[in-house]
């Protein structure tokens, strides 16, 4: 079994093992972490959403990463829980160059990339429109990559690549723009930490994009080179990416502010109680829910609707009129 003439490796080596173990590591523990906060934080179901998701996000890739490094068998493959994909690169090099494809990495990438999206709709209080609409094009942009690092046919690599790419601008759009204008619109607090998590998950993607064009597109990075590249992207994406965002969220219904500096009073859009306290988290953990926060963050709509009215949620019932059914019927 010949190597790739570029950089003489054509399967994963020690290296490419030690750092499947440590985002194993990382990712696991982030998981574990998040699904102890999901049940120890006093908020409604609705805030406990972004725990249960940014604990799949972690546990799935987690997964793939203990399969990667466990060298479970999968579809034949020798030593690896890979697909062992053969990739006809010869109308490229002149010879028969074989590469170790991972498509553990693209299950999980399969999982992380939409759910990823959706969290940072619901921060940023987004339509469930948009965040269905990025959703199924970050299905349509991974499979088209999984299609281009597959592909045997001549000039089939680089035209998937460029489709999967093209996929990805309604997403684009979400993040730099849709995305962090309805963020504004809930609350100035909000908006600055999406652009934290917004910005740097777009960066991260454009990354993903490099990253791949230079492995399995253009086969210039070794397979351990691949792999540490793939394995630090995902655990910033998905470890790094779920600690700032808990620790912000948590911060900004705390304090008025997602750096957690002062507690400015300000009505919060979050559905966790506001801390009278400076203490621990313990603390924070045990006091009661706000009654009036609703869902992710309150609608929109019935916000701008009491704003017209000059009114506010708890005059609502003894304001507005109510209309007499049974009369109308008479």
């Amino acid at each position: 079994m010949s190597g790739n003439p570029f950089n003489g490796q054509s399967s994963a080596g020690s290296i490419s093992g030690t750092a499947w173990w440590i985002a194993f590591a990382l990712t696991l523990t982030a998981a574990v972490v998040f699904f102890v906060l999901s049940y120890i934080r006093n908020v409604k179901p609705e805030a406990r959403l972004i725990y249960y998701l940014v604990t799949s996000i972690n546990g799935v890739s987690a997964l793939a990463y203990l399969l990667l490094a466990t060298g479970t068998p999968f579809n034949g493959a020798v030593g690896s829980s890979t697909a062992y994909y053969l990739k006809n690169y010869s109308y490229v090099f002149g010879a028969l160059p074989v590469r170790q494809f991972f498509w553990l990495r693209f299950a999980a990438w399969a999982w992380a990339a939409p759910i990823t999206l959706v969290i940072l709709g619901l921060v940023s209080g987004a339509h469930w429109v948009e965040i269905t609409w990025t959703f199924f094009f970050s299905l349509i942009s991974l499979a088209a990559l999984f299609a281009a690092s597959t592909s045997g046919g001549a000039n089939a690599t680089w035209p998937l690549f460029a489709f999967g790419v093209f996929a990805g601008i309604p997403i684009f759009i979400a993040l730099v723009y849709t995305y962090r204008k309805t963020a504004y619109r809930v609350h100035a607090e909000i908006g600055r930490l999406y652009d934290v998590l917004g910005f740097s998950f777009t960066i991260m993607l454009a990354a993903y994009a490099i990253a791949w064009a230079v492995s399995e597109g253009g086969m210039i990075t070794t397979i351990d080179q691949e792999t540490i590249i793939y394995a630090t992207l995902d655990v910033v994406t998905k470890a790094l990416f779920g600690f700032v965002l808990i620790w912000s969220r948590e911060a900004i219904a705390r304090y008025g502010t997602f750096l957690g500096v002062i507690n400015t009073g300000i009505d919060f859009d979050f559905p966790i109680a506001r801390s009278v306290y400076t203490g621990s988290g313990s603390a924070y953990a045990q006091e009661p829910t706000a009654p009036q926060a609703q869902g992710e963050h309150r609608d929109l709509a019935f916000a701008q609707l009491h704003a017209a009215t000059k009114t506010t949620p708890a005059q609502v019932p003894a304001t507005w009129p109510v209309m007499d059914v049974t009369a109308q019927k008479a």
